[in-house]
């Protein structure tokens, strides 16, 4: 009696949250808010509920939110001292000879960027009893106060690149050095500025003093930016490989800025490794999903649960681009429980159906390269990437217990878009797709055939 009793009760809990699962996967959005037209620095366009104004918007600062880059320091002074070790005399000034400069790693020399390492030196001394996995990051000037978030959250090392052409990487060293005097966690940050080589990094008359350590006076300053001005793009494939290369442990998360770790994510992954040195051709699936602007981004899965089964997160770019993050073993994950720690949940490969998927992992620096060539604007930059791991027969775990959670606001697909903004998008795509049919068939030649790896 006692088990029929127990299935009695394990077949109604699986229906429902099979079914809590299914209308995440495939159900109406049921939380549909009003929606406003955001038109970005490069001419991009998003939507965004009436509770948030995107950050990159340029008609200044949003109004009160739930969450915000340093809201969590809101009425705090900046310090005197800082939590980081600059050089090339920053923040003060900024000077370094020309054999300092670098260029990118996956077209080399013919690069038209250049790269000026480690303007902010992460403190290695302190940094060896870290959990040995590096956040590598990026970020254009306008975007920079989101590392006190990524800072305070992880628990590893973090490499940041910023792409700072000009008088941008003024308002990026501002930014840096109000951070650095506001949150102590900055210590485990290394910074990286790339630029144009004709646009060499500068610094600007902004002022460092004013304002406290939410650092609203610095943030939403985007329509200042010489990337907006001169409509440059974001060579976004450059500054992911300069952040990973940068890394000074072997274990790697290439991520965005704005995606916030789950919390305990490094210790708990080096827990799960044993600490063991890392595995050729085997990599960690990290699972993405985004939540609403006037949520505060969970921490654990169990969190991340509940926003979920209230209608108010989703996996990531599930309504822009469902298949870009919509990762193998999705329903199984949401229906599992929070383990209370990191675990593996299927062991899969980037094949065929699964071929336009574009996963964020834990690899290493010996991972193959982003395509430098392709820019943010053109969509699809890591396609190339991971058709390369799937010819190279990669095996991706997929963790249970971890995640990403894109801040601030769930993405949606607008209605209405002027001409010359689709035409804008619609000329950097077609050059994104050339670029990737080129780069197939060099790897197809490289490579043994699997006929498998779609693209």
């Amino acid at each position: 009696m006692r088990s029929l009793a127990r299935k009695l009760l394990v077949w109604p809990t699986t229906l429902v949250l099979s079914l809590l699962a299914f209308r995440l996967l495939f159900g109406r959005d049921f939380r549909l808010p009003t929606t406003t037209l955001v038109f970005r620095d490069d001419g991009d366009i998003s939507t965004l509920d009436n509770n948030h104004i995107n950050s990159q918007q340029d008609v200044g600062p949003p109004g009160p939110l739930v969450y915000a880059a340093g809201m969590y320091m809101a009425g705090q002074r900046p310090r005197n001292e800082s939590a980081c070790r600059w050089y090339h005399g920053l923040p003060d000034v900024l000077s370094y000879p020309s054999s300092r400069l670098t260029w990118s790693f996956e077209i080399g020399e013919k690069s038209p960027y250049r790269v000026l390492p480690f303007v902010l030196l992460g403190a290695i001394e302190a940094t060896d009893s870290l959990p040995q996995v590096t956040l590598s990051t990026h970020a254009t000037a306008d975007q920079v106060y989101g590392i006190v978030e990524l800072a305070r959250r992880w628990e590893g090392p973090l490499s940041l690149a910023v792409f700072a052409p000009g008088l941008d990487a003024g308002l990026a060293v501002v930014q840096l050095d109000r951070a650095c005097r506001c949150e102590p966690a900055m210590y485990k940050v290394s910074v990286h500025l790339v630029f144009p080589a004709g646009r060499p990094p500068a610094l600007s008359a902004i002022s460092r003093i004013q304002g406290d350590c939410a650092a609203s006076d610095l943030q939403w300053r985007q329509a200042e930016t010489e990337r907006r001005k001169r409509r440059m793009t974001y060579p976004i494939n450059v500054t992911r490989n300069v952040a990973r290369a940068m890394a000074n442990t072997s274990r790697v998360l290439v991520s965005d800025i704005e995606l916030l770790p789950s919390g305990r994510l490094a210790s708990d992954f080096m827990e799960m490794v044993h600490q063991k040195p890392p595995k050729h051709g085997v990599v960690f699936v990290v699972p993405v999903f985004e939540i609403e602007s006037n949520e505060q981004p969970p921490a654990t899965k169990r969190e991340l649960l509940a926003a979920c089964r209230a209608g108010l997160a989703v996996y990531f770019h599930r309504f822009v681009c469902p298949h870009c993050q919509r990762f193998p073993g999705l329903t199984r994950w949401l229906i599992r429980p929070d383990p209370g720690r990191i675990r593996p949940l299927i062991v899969t490969r980037r094949e065929y159906p699964h071929h336009r998927w574009e996963p964020l992992f834990i690899g290493t620096r010996d991972d193959p390269l982003y395509t430098e060539e392709m820019s943010w604007e053109g969509k699809q930059d890591k396609m190339a990437q991971m058709f390369e791991m799937c010819l190279l027969n990669y095996r991706l775990v997929v963790l249970d217990g971890a995640f990403l959670v894109h801040t601030p606001g769930i993405k949606r697909k607008t209605r209405k878009i002027n001409t010359a903004t689709q035409e804008f998008f619609r000329s950097h795509e077609r050059r994104n797709a050339r670029i990737y049919q080129r780069v197939i068939k060099r790897l197809i030649k490289q490579y043994p055939i699997n006929r498998r790896c779609a693209h």
